[in-house]
């Protein structure tokens, strides 16, 4: 009687082995083929149904592939391979908890696979299951104690534990086990910096140098070694020898900011490591330690850019600064250097440093037209001086809401140098600044017309023409520098997110939802592909040793729904969503509701299942007539002949099913959570929340969300916009008892303290938050509160100081004089004063007032 391997006899074994191999190299046809002739002679064999299940998928035939699998586990419920490869077909479609019960379904019937226990780590650190991935890499290295792997993804499952002490005591256990020089000095020295990285975590700083000093010799990335030296010495308050590292540090990279915050700690003999200055109390004793540091390190480094940079950050002094700032921009002007205003643009958030820059300048700019020269200066400056000092002026005015200065400015530096694109672009910016987008896309698309090879301009122009909502012209402008010019597809491929935020944008301001929806859902989309990108890292980073980055890479995906892209998107998603349950229903859809209504429980059952089989029926049959009009060939085919992979055809390019649905406050609650869950701290989130809750009347949601938004910015406009509103329409409502006894438990959180009234909140918030923004909103909530007192709320709006106001503000109160207040006479006056602060804001121009583009 012949042996039997896997229930076959020994030709159909070696066949199934040849199936196994075939699948490995890819090679799906031949493993296939190999897979047919088995099941003929044993069509219920479970193991190869499972494998040839596996190979059908691997040719995007996932229907039968699943049937096959199934069956194959029916057929053999005690093979590993069948539970195996049933796992390996969830993962391939990202369903990875159905996948890991698939490995633990394997590994009762064979405990010590290891290629299954690998497979299931993986699975457990992508959805961070750490416990579980923390016993499964202990079992892992019980079977093998031999293989480096096993011991260093061991110790990072401690590692991600917080057990910082257990992952020492891994690695040291694993260098008992060396014997002799290492086989590879980099990943030797990759692994005693991973030693010290967990030593600095455990809070251990003295460990921490005393293992840097031992392992000088054998560290191979210096850098590193004397960066995590110098911080630990400044811990430890070592601070002459932390200097000493840094001051090598520097000699290698002036440049690096990081290096200059060490030393600075260090010679101030602190350990708090400050990198920029602008927003720090500095006393008269540390800014003299400071700026005798600098005049030394400008001795050394006289190249160094850094080293001018920084005492524009720390000095307090007026002489200095101007000294210092002097000495610093002249060169760039001389040189020409378009980016200096983008360089010192942060010292204009210091009012002081704001006044001395405008003074200095405009001392620059009248000098050189008056003798050609700078203040002091000796010899004559080149013609070219004069316009980049105009263009510093422009951009300083812009900054500080200056636009009509900054225009006149800029229009001179054209007048004199009218071949310089960067002029048109500094031109474009001030005008989107001043509310003039229509012209800010107008002169950027001059200055990329200027130079049509330049992809930066290029992109310019598409960001402005998207932000002056034209979407159309975007599009084409974007697609000279993609790919066949199909910018969709190409984009998308590319990962191109600004884009795809500013389209949604505009797509929202005009109205059309499901294009919206549809590019803010394309970056969700990207974030999906970021979190799964991860999956191959898990076993190469270790393999590499690159344990370091392998850990910082972990914390960075477990924050990556907190990205501010996908924050961004998500509140457009929400706001759209809004935007769709506050637009008018159709007169065939309220016709629908109403005759829901007057249908009993089962009728209205049975109209929903109906409408729902149409609905499936119409999308199968648009799936198939999308096959049928699909090229067999051309595109699709390579220069061999060779059909390559087609993209499957998109269903929906407009985004009308998505903006096509029943719920739409269901569809933001969605997105709701994953902010609330991994972007708290965001305000927009709390208030989104607010909002959402109140509209399904969650007061408990609201109340949560509120006191959250609390907590971040207590005098935000639209905190306390959502706090009154909130209370005044508790007040309004017939509430359960328990629900109305925590409201009125946590009034007092919220601001509102006992015998207040909400009119008396309100004119206190005004009273203690001067700004504009503030008074608007305290003038709408008045109409909300006491609807008679509207003349008040329309006095205090049309009293506002306009002279200190954004332009955002202003338009906020002009839609306020003229929507809610719905006074013409006070809203044109409103209009002509606003325009009087911002001249070349279209939202306030009178008809054909505005400057028109000239082309």
């Amino acid at each position: 009687m012949s042996a039997r391997e896997n229930g076959l006899p020994p030709k159909e074994a070696t066949l199934f082995k040849s199936i196994v191999k075939h699948y490995e190299t890819k090679q799906y046809k031949k493993g296939l083929k190999a897979a047919d002739t088995v099941l003929k002679k044993f069509p219920e064999h479970g193991e190869t149904l499972a494998m040839k299940g596996l190979l059908l998928n691997c040719v995007d035939k996932k229907t039968e592939a699943y049937e096959l699998v199934r069956r194959g586990v029916k057929q053999d419920i005690k093979s590993q391979v069948c539970w195996h490869v049933y796992g390996l077909l969830y993962r391939s479609d990202r369903e990875y908890l159905q996948a890991i019960k698939c490995y633990r379904g394997a590994l009762r019937h064979d405990p010590e696979n290891m290629k299954i226990l690998r497979d299931l780590s993986m699975l457990q650190v992508q959805m961070r299951d750490l416990p579980g991935f923390l016993q499964t890499r202990q079992q892992l290295l019980t079977i093998k104690p031999t293989n480096r792997m096993h011991w260093f993804t061991f110790a990072i499952s401690q590692h991600l534990m917080g057990r910082y002490t257990q992952a020492i005591g891994v690695v040291d256990s694993y260098e008992k086990t060396l014997e002799g020089a290492p086989d590879n000095e980099y990943e030797h020295s990759e692994m005693l910096l991973y030693k010290n990285m967990l030593h600095q975590e455990a809070g251990n700083v003295q460990d921490a140098l005393d293992h840097l000093d031992s392992c000088e010799n054998d560290v191979v990335d210096k850098t590193s070694w004397k960066q995590s030296r110098g911080t630990a010495l400044l811990q430890l308050g070592r601070f002459d020898e932390a200097k000493a590292v840094f001051d090598t540090l520097l000699k290698a990279n002036p440049e690096n900011f990081g290096y200059h915050a060490g030393l600075q700690a260090a010679e101030l003999r602190t350990s708090t490591v400050t990198e920029r200055w602008l927003e720090v109390e500095v006393g008269e004793e540390t800014e003299q330690t400071l700026r005798a540091l600098y005049a030394d390190l400008q001795q050394r480094f006289p190249r160094s850019n850094v080293c001018r940079r920084l005492p524009l950050d720390f000095t307090r002094d007026r002489e200095y600064f101007v000294e210092a700032f002097t000495a610093y921009a002249l060169p760039y002007i001389r040189k020409g250097v378009p980016s200096l205003f983008a360089d010192i643009k942060p010292l204009s958030t210091r009012q002081d440093k704001r006044e001395q820059i405008a003074q200095t300048i405009s001392t620059w700019l009248a000098s050189l037209e008056s003798d050609g020269r700078f203040p002091g200066g000796a010899t004559w400056e080149l013609p070219s001086s004069i316009m980049w000092v105009r263009v510093l002026v422009a951009q300083h005015a812009d900054q500080c809401g200056n636009s009509a200065e900054a225009v006149r400015q800029i229009d001179l530096a054209i007048e004199h140098t009218p071949t310089c694109l960067d002029l048109f672009l500094f031109k474009a910016r001030i005008y989107k600044h001043a509310g003039d987008l229509p012209n800010a896309s107008y002169w950027m698309d001059e200055a990329r017309k200027m130079d049509l090879a330049d992809r930066y301009l290029n992109t310019k122009a598409t960001r402005y023409m998207l932000r002056a909502d034209l979407p159309d012209e975007a599009a084409k402008t974007i697609a000279l520098f993609t790919k066949d010019g199909d910018q969709n597809s190409n984009l998308f491929d590319m990962q191109c997110m600004w884009y795809e935020l500013e389209a949604a944008n505009s797509y929202l301001r005009l109205g059309d939802y499901g294009r919206a929806l549809k590019n803010f859902s394309s970056i969700e989309k990207h974030f999906t592909d970021i979190v799964e990108d991860q999956f191959d890292f898990h076993t190469y980073c270790v393999r590499k040793m690159t344990l370091r980055a392998y850990v910082r890479m972990l914390r960075l995906e477990d924050h990556l729904w907190g990205h501010t892209f996908f924050v961004r998107a998500a509140c457009g998603i929400i706001e759209t969503y809004l935007s769709i349950a506050d637009k008018p229903k159709s007169a065939a859809a309220e016709d629908s509701e109403e005759s829901l209504d007057t249908m009993s429980a089962a009728e209205r059952k049975k109209a929903e299942s109906k409408r729902r089989r149409a609905e499936a029926k119409a999308k199968a049959e648009a799936e198939a007539q999308a096959r049928k009009e699909a090229p067999a060939g051309g595109a699709g085919a390579n220069s061999k002949g060779k059909k390559a992979k087609d993209k499957p055809a998109d269903e929906d390019p407009d985004g009308a099913a998505l903006a096509a649905v029943e719920a739409p406050l269901d569809k933001a609650s969605e997105y709701l959570r994953t902010l609330q869950l991994h972007a708290p701290g965001e305000l927009r989130t709390q208030t989104f929340a607010c909002e959402i809750a109140m509209r399904k009347r969650k007061y408990l949601l609201a109340l949560r969300a509120l006191r959250k938004a609390v907590t971040i910015a207590k005098d935000d406009p639209t905190v306390h916009r959502c706090i009154v509103r909130f209370l005044h329409e508790v007040r309004t409502q017939e509430l359960p008892p328990v629900i109305a006894e925590v409201v009125a438990l946590n009034t007092e959180a919220l601001g509102l303290a006992a015998g207040v009234s909400l009119l008396q909140f309100n004119e206190a918030y005004v009273e203690r938050c001067p700004s504009v923004a503030a008074h608007v909103v305290g003038a709408e909530l008045v109409l909300l509160l006491a609807p008679k007192q509207k003349e008040a709320a329309l006095k205090r709006v049309l009293s506002l100081d306009l002279e200190h106001c954004s332009l955002q503000g202003c338009i906020d109160a002009h839609a306020l004089v003229s929507k809610a207040l719905g006074d013409a006479a006070a809203s044109a006056e409103f209009a002509r004063r606003a325009r009087q602060r911002f001249p070349f804001a279209t939202y306030f121009a009178l008809p054909a007032s505005s400057e028109q583009p000239v082309g």
